[in-house]
């Protein structure tokens, strides 16, 4: 026997425990509100509307969930609950899978054998969903059937277990178009008059049955759907950030080759804001396949693309990398645009406005952008408002609407917002420019908008702006001409900028003296011809071109229209504080008018 000493085994280390899996994304926001409007509410018709055309997660599919279209999301949350029917109106009525056709089938056979003749279904079922295709009404005529048929069957055999019906209606726009009823034709009263037949009926209110409707919009569903009493609307919004925080993370779960972020996920998850998840899937899947990283470019440029198509171009996303820091003169206006911006963080404290104002060319918008980024906050731009609507406004703001919900604190910016729409007052506007204006003012006044949205209205003649716009603006800051130092100073730097001898000594005051009536925005192309002319100094380059000086006197109107709106005396240029006020200013405001439109 060996008596050496043996040394204690000694025990591994503890094996580090393996990370907990992310959790599983959460059930819908819009399944909760239709529950709720069902079995809180007694609501036998909900209107769906909002981001209707994207992916879902849905915890029934699958050990980990599945992201589901939406009808078929609808289907796995509330089969064991109902018989789920889709309808649309060219493919008609239809069951999700067979089984679902053979149980009814088997309620309508007892149901037949209970009634007279003239009310009996038929025994070939799916021969009736067939001819419903291509032909909507014979589609709500056989459901009007087959809830009055489920409804007898499970008061006279509730021990066989059939269920209600949920009839998920798609497009349902296109089959209950909005109209009054002596604007609709004939076949759309008809589906119409047919509709409001079954959901209006004791039969239905009293009844589990539940129908959805489908739409985009609200105002795409005849209004009168709307009013009965058993109908309630729901709207899905665009995902929100821990929306698509879980869709990325889950994605992320999937086996294989990883898509790349140029920074990180969280970025990731920032940068898309205003996208469906559908538009997230495309992304990573082509970085997967391409093997490049997602940047931030790529996913505003994206972003663009996807609010063109469901706005209809009238919308753009700005993501401005300019802050105040990049801005010359202006110490004052930039001193009151930051306080302005802080206060908009608290909605105690917020406006829902900001109304700028000044002569064409003066750089307004490159302060406003300057100001959403200094506060970190997106600039969404609404361009050709009034040439882009036909009568569709209400459809529009309802989408707007969604869009704005789904981004943190943004900056809305309408430039010439006095030419963007019409006024609600004045008897000549259209009535859809009404509509228009109408409809911005209502968002501009929205309580649960305050300090989540700031409208920055820019316009060089702000006499012209809607009065009820101009009074959701407090805040109105003119913009004029720098002069003295602040020009000199803004002229020197655009000529380093551009690698461009910056005049000194009596060389600059010749050039100042040259450029006396100049705009800021005339100051960029100056800089453009001095590079153009093959070495022409700046004086040289004044004495062969000059800025066109053909609007000098619609200039001069608005530098005296920009003086009236004005809620900073400081801002002001020393010749006009004293004038503005006095009836004098007023006369010389009309003479101009006068002069330039009579």
């Amino acid at each position: 026997m060996n008596d050496a000493t043996v040394s204690p085994a000694v025990a591994p280390p503890p094996a580090a425990a393996a990370p907990p899996p992310p959790p599983k994304p959460q059930r819908p926001v819009f399944c909760d509100a239709i529950s709720h409007a069902y079995s809180g509410r007694g609501k036998g018709v909900v209107v769906l509307t909002g981001n209707t055309h994207d992916i879902y997660f849905n915890a029934k599919v699958g050990e980990r969930g599945k992201y589901l279209e939406l009808e078929r999301s609808i289907y796995q949350e509330w089969k064991a609950n109902f018989h789920v029917l889709r309808l649309d109106i060219a493919g008609g009525l239809e069951c999700f899978v067979d089984e679902e056709l053979e149980t009814l089938q088997r309620a309508v056979t007892i149901f037949d054998s209970s009634v007279q003749k003239g009310e009996k279904i038929g025994t070939d079922l799916k021969a009736q969903f067939a001819a419903t295709r291509g032909n909507p009404l014979v589609a709500l005529v056989l459901l009007q059937q087959l809830v009055n048929a489920i409804n007898r069957v499970r008061e006279s055999k509730p021990s066989a277990g059939f269920k209600p019906i949920l009839a998920v209606v798609k497009f349902a726009g296109s089959l209950l178009p909005a109209g009054d009823w002596e604007k609709l034709g004939e076949l759309d009263r008809q589906r119409l008059v047919t509709f409001l037949n079954l959901i209006d009926s004791p039969s239905f209110t009293a009844s589990p049955h539940l129908v959805v409707l489908v739409a985009d919009t609200r105002s795409e569903v005849n209004r009168r759907i709307l009013a009965v009493p058993s109908s309630a609307c729901v709207e899905i919004d665009l995902p929100l950030d821990g929306e698509r925080r879980d869709y990325i993370n889950f994605n992320l779960q999937t086996g294989g080759v990883k898509p790349t972020f140029e920074r990180n996920e969280e970025q990731f998850v920032a940068d898309t804001c205003g996208l469906k998840l559908t538009n997230l899937q495309d992304i990573m899947e082509a970085s997967r396949r391409l093997g490049e990283h997602i940047t931030s470019k790529q996913v505003n440029e994206i972003i663009n693309d996807a609010l063109e198509s469901l706005l209809g171009g009238v919308v753009k996303v700005k993501r401005p990398n300019h802050t105040f820091a990049d801005v010359v003169g202006y110490a004052e206006t930039v001193g009151i645009l930051r306080d302005v911006m802080k206060r908009c963080e608290d909605p105690t404290k917020a406006v829902s406005g900001v109304l700028i104002v000044g002569p064409n060319g003066t750089g307004k918008t490159f302060l406003m952008e300057a100001a959403a980024a200094e506060s970190e906050r997106v600039v969404i731009e609404l361009v050709g408002l009034r040439g882009s609507y036909f009568g569709d406004t209400d459809s529009f703001f309802e989408r707007f609407a969604m869009v704005v919900r789904t981004f943190g604190k943004i900056g809305i910016f309408i430039d010439e917002a006095a030419t963007a729409f019409g006024s609600v007052h004045r008897t000549d506007t259209h009535e859809t420019e009404k509509r228009l204006a109408g409809n911005i003012i209502k968002l501009m006044g929205d309580p649960t908008m305050k300090s989540k949205v700031v409208w920055f209205l820019m316009t060089s003649r702000p006499d012209e702006l809607d009065p009820d716009v101009k009074s959701r603006c407090p805040i109105q800051i003119p913009v004029f001409d720098l002069a003295g130092e602040d020009r000199e100073k803004f002229l020197a730097q655009l000529f380093r900028r551009k690698k461009i001898a910056v005049p000194e000594g009596e060389e600059m005051v010749q050039v100042l003296q040259l450029i006396q009536d100049y705009s800021n925005r005339d100051l960029d192309f100056l800089v453009a011809e001095v590079n153009a002319s093959n070495g022409l100094s700046v004086v040289q380059t004044l004495k062969r071109w000059r800025a066109s000086c053909s609007i000098k006197v619609e200039r001069d109107l608005q530098k005296l229209i920009a003086a009236q709106h004005c809620s900073y005396p400081g801002l002001l240029p020393e010749e006009l504080r004293d004038e503005v006020y006095k009836p004098e200013f007023a006369k010389r405001v009309q003479v101009l008018k006068q002069m330039l439109y009579n």
